[in-house]
């Protein structure tokens, strides 16, 4: 089912599948607090599809950024920062990489 697929793409989702938590026992996966639908619809594309499609153009590249570190999902950001940071979101994705969460140089880097 579509856990398998959730699981095989990230260790964090095979962790909340196996380990008696309410997403294993209702197979449902909630969108994350301070994420939004479009955003969630964009990172599941990827998870799905293994690349980014339309979805991924129209999510939030920051919550995909969070979405990518919370899940440790490898290649999303790699697209982000190759062909998701436009002249439209440049100036966002530098504030965003500037914040002092985790390690976001790339993100500065890549703007």
């Amino acid at each position: 089912g579509h856990s398998c697929v959730l699981c095989a793409m990230s260790e964090e989702y095979e962790g909340l599948f196996r380990s008696g938590m309410v997403e294993e026992r209702e197979g449902v996966v909630g969108v994350p607090p301070g994420i939004s639908v479009s955003s969630f619809r964009g990172f599941l594309e990827f998870m799905y599809l293994g690349r980014c499609g339309s979805e991924c153009g129209k999510a939030d590249g920051r919550e995909l950024v969070i979405l990518s570190e919370m899940y440790d999902v490898l290649g999303l950001r790699e697209w982000l920062l190759e062909d998701g940071i436009g002249c439209e979101s440049v100036c966002g994705a530098y504030e965003f990489g500037l914040v002092e969460e985790g390690d976001r140089s790339d993100v500065v880097d890549g703007c």
